[in-house]
């Protein structure tokens, strides 16, 4: 799932290009990752690295009742096997494309999303993007300022529930 929403695809010198597309290639969208209950992870939060491809723990246990909280209550992050957190470290953009930098933040992690939606129902598990979050709860989580980089975006992922 990491690979499909920013892994890398290519590597032309300077520049390296990854599954979802990105305004000038830029890349401003950093993803973090909740692990509530997935194999071989210890719970915690953790800062996908694509250029490594490795997880860095932020924050150990589960937290996820924390994120729910942060979701406006939605407990389907709190029930969820893990949790996608997109923030946007907005100069990346906004240098080249100044205002409109926003707007493009915002399509990148539109893009990024739909890769997980697309990969998460290939393995047969649940995707549901959440725009709905206090901003500064989420970001107090996963440790950044909210001023030079701030959450943007939010997915649970995990098995579907039994009917």
């Amino acid at each position: 799932l990491l690979w499909a929403t920013q892994g890398i695809t290519a590597d032309a010198g300077d520049f390296e290009f990854r599954t979802a597309p990105s305004a000038g290639a830029l890349y401003p969208i950093e993803t973090y990752l909740l692990a509530r209950a997935v194999d071989g992870l210890e719970q915690g939060i953790y800062h996908f690295r694509p250029r490594k491809f490795d997880l860095e723990q932020i924050q150990k246990g589960d937290l996820s009742r924390a994120l729910a909280q942060a979701a406006l209550g939605q407990t389907m992050v709190a029930t969820a096997q893990a949790a996608f957190i997109w923030t946007a470290i907005v100069e990346r953009s906004k240098w080249k494309y100044r205002q409109r930098a926003y707007r493009y933040i915002y399509l990148d992690a539109g893009h990024i999303a739909q890769n997980l939606y697309l990969a998460g129902t290939a393995e047969g598990l649940g995707v549901c993007g959440i725009g709905a979050l206090f901003d500064d709860a989420v970001n107090a989580l996963i440790g950044v300022d909210g001023i030079e980089e701030t959450v943007v975006y939010m997915a649970s992922v995990g098995l579907p529930a039994k009917a």
